[in-house]
């Protein structure tokens, strides 16, 4: 006579399609929420202070009679200037230093327009070459090899009056 012993193991059943549906859902709201920018291009005099706080740097102020320039240092000596005209707002970003500054956060809503004209460049030319772009609401120049990394972006539309590009350094 044969003794055949039985294991008991738990069923486990595939998760139902409504569950995966709301799991799926949920993914895909949590991607497509736009997070808050820690924006200096277009945003207003408060995202320096958040991006101050993201770089974990230190803040200068230099005011101006046309535009107040405020220059945020971090510990890896990389410095990001943020141009804020009389209303309050970032027309213009500059940097330099041994690291390039992430320019998602410098740039905030400018960078997916900055980021899909920077690869059509880069693939229309190959090797090294300075980042140019120009556009009417956003000119990029970038340039630099390790450790010494310079550039500056602005809106052309939202210069004040009386400032140039070349006053974005």
């Amino acid at each position: 006579m044969k003794s055949m012993s039985r294991i008991w193991m738990p069923r486990i059943s595939a998760p139902s399609s409504s569950s995966r549906i709301a799991w799926m859902g949920l993914a895909l709201l949590m991607f497509l929420l736009p997070l808050p920018a820690l924006a200096a291009l277009g945003g207003d005099v408060e995202s320096v202070h958040q991006d101050q706080a993201q770089m974990k740097g230190t803040l200068k102020t230099t005011e101006g009679t046309t535009f107040t320039v405020h220059e945020i240092k971090d510990d890896t000596g990389t410095t990001v200037r943020e141009y804020v005209s009389p209303a309050g707002s970032v027309f213009g970003v500059s940097w330099q230093g041994p690291f390039m500054p992430s320019m998602q956060q410098i740039l905030g809503s400018y960078f997916h327009q900055y980021s899909a004209a920077a690869q059509a460049q880069r693939s229309a030319h190959h090797g090294r070459a300075p980042l140019k772009i120009e556009q009417p609401a956003l000119v990029v120049e970038s340039s630099g090899h390790m450790r010494f990394y310079s550039g500056r972006a602005y809106d052309p539309s939202k210069l004040p009056q009386g400032v140039g590009a070349n006053d974005i350094r």
